[in-house]
């Protein structure tokens, strides 16, 4: 990594966040990182995360999430999962109507912004990430989970299940919707926007 990449989403849809989790599946996950928030926006969630490994990313639509997990103690290797699954941090990120997650190798670090919610440097100091977003939050598990139950099935993953977005476009919620404004609806099939109903 000898450059700067950023990626700028105006009017994100789902299939651009389905393109930074795959990026950041392939340069970002199971390394360990040091975390900090430039703008204070996110000071409790950045020291949760400081010093874990980042062992998941997913999309559902276009919400991103971030699963970071405390590296287990040498003496505890043979309960690793068990480690994991209690004490795993979810960052979950929206980008609003636009948004910013730059990752760069740290010797040519840009400049953080007012934006700039949270900042990450890899343990090793080979790449970091600089993110802007509307919303990041964090929690445990349950936050992705309770997610993945009220939005509706998103098309680009793997699991989608096209039963519950036929069951709910039958559902009465939605039965006197007109079709483009059901199919914009995150609960009805997530990442959908006025880009696909233009």
């Amino acid at each position: 990594l000898a450059h700067v990449i950023t990626i700028t989403l105006l009017m994100v849809e789902g299939h651009q966040c389905a393109r930074v989790i795959h990026w950041h599946r392939t340069r970002l996950q199971g390394r360990k990182f040091s975390a900090s928030s430039p703008n204070s926006r996110f000071t409790e969630g950045a020291s949760l995360i400081n010093g874990c490994l980042l062992t998941r990313c997913e999309h559902i639509g276009k919400n991103l999430f971030y699963f970071f997990t405390p590296p287990p103690p040498s003496s505890a290797l043979d309960n690793a999962s068990s480690i994991r699954s209690t004490s795993t941090t979810v960052v979950h990120v929206h980008f609003g109507m636009s948004g910013r997650f730059k990752t760069f190798a740290t010797d040519a670090e840009p400049e953080t912004t007012a934006t700039t919610r949270l900042r990450l440097i890899a343990e090793d100091n080979s790449i970091g990430g600089h993110l802007s977003a509307m919303t990041v939050k964090h929690g445990g598990i349950d936050l992705f989970e309770s997610k993945m139950a009220e939005l509706g099935p998103d098309p680009l993953r793997e699991d989608a299940d096209a039963n519950r977005f036929f069951d709910k476009l039958e559902s009465s919620r939605f039965k006197a919707k007109p079709v483009g404004l059901a199919l914009m609806d995150q609960n009805t099939v997530a990442g959908i926007g006025n880009i696909y109903r233009a």
